[in-house]
């Protein structure tokens, strides 16, 4: 089961070390709390290990982006003395998200754990975007995609296909990118007339090769997710992506969330560090709250096996 870690820095040290304490010896917690003295020092920290969050009382030093502020590409929510709402805490998709810090522990605990194992997309929004991505070859990966593009139960899910090598020699030909990158009014219907139902499911291959892929920009990939969202018809945008199949890591940061299917040999735990040392380096941490690792059977595609797996990994949080 995932746990998280959650910076507290405040001007009060007893204070954040009190709150520290409280969480961390509270029972059944997923919450792994750290405190700090000073920004310089979640700044240091940072510099080697992750967090999750950020509870702070000072902001300065802070981004201001769509999703509220950050630190680092490491979300933040202000700690702050004054309560303008009854329990101190506001919808987390606002910018204007707080933790009124004197309020009961156990409500800072509860609004902490409501924030961090929420979808990260916008409750009034119906559809999410998902990527399957891994760094990892022969995980299950592409199963996997398909059994969450199978396992929608609101208007369906669309299966994606963004391999580095597909098996459709058939679509080496595409225009799908072509058509994205000159803005062709003709986008939509070409999409449309290209999604079909395989075993069950509804799926889209874009290209059968990372040449075309990996020319994608991060503006080409917005623009395609919106036409996809655009039509209604699916409440679930799948992307299966392969590890060569993106040039811009940032293009992952568009998605709600990333499934990660990982290996456990002394191989594959390598390369996932590898990877995750990449993105730190890249300046896109943020994409590492979004990623729920798990580990798959070797079964077919919407087996009960795989779904089992998928829906475990969405009640815990996936794998540490």
């Amino acid at each position: 089961m995932k746990t998280y870690r959650v910076g507290i820095c405040d001007a009060d040290l007893d204070y954040a070390t009190a709150l520290m304490d409280y969480i961390n010896a509270a029972p059944e917690n997923r919450l792994r709390v750290i405190a700090f003295s000073g920004i310089n020092a979640v700044k240091d920290y940072l510099s080697v290990q992750d967090l999750d969050l950020l509870l702070t009382d000072d902001i300065t030093d802070c981004d201001e982006g769509d999703e509220g502020l950050s630190l680092q590409s490491v979300r933040v929510i202000p700690l702050s003395e004054y309560r303008d709402c009854a329990d101190g805490w506001r919808d987390e998709s606002s910018q204007e998200a707080y933790i009124y810090k004197y309020q009961n522990a156990q409500m800072i605990i509860r609004s902490l754990s409501s924030f961090l194992t929420q979808r990260s997309q916008n409750r009034r929004q119906i559809s999410r975007t998902i990527a399957v991505y891994s760094p990892l070859g022969r995980c299950g990966k592409t199963r996997l995609a398909g059994t969450i593009a199978a396992n929608d139960e609101v208007r369906g899910g669309l299966y994606v296909s963004m391999e580095t090598f597909g098996e459709r020699p058939d679509l080496l030909d595409s225009n799908i990118f072509y058509l994205i990158k000159s803005e062709s009014p003709e986008l939509e219907e070409v999409i449309s007339r290209q999604i079909e139902l395989d075993n069950g499911i509804y799926r889209l291959y874009l290209s059968s090769s990372f040449l075309d892929t990996r020319d994608v920009s991060f503006e080409d990939m917005e623009m395609l997710i919106k036409c996809l969202l655009k039509s209604g018809r699916f409440t679930s945008l799948v992307f299966d992506i392969g590890s060569a199949a993106i040039a811009d890591m940032r293009i992952l940061s568009l998605f709600d969330q990333i499934y990660m299917p990982v290996l456990s040999d002394d191989v594959s735990i390598r390369k996932v560090e590898v990877f995750t040392k990449l993105i730190k380096a890249m300046g896109v941490r943020n994409i590492l709250t979004r990623l729920v690792k798990l580990e798959l059977p070797d079964a077919e595609e919407n087996s009960s096996e795989m779904v089992a797996a998928l829906w475990k990994a969405r009640n815990d949080g996936g794998l540490d």
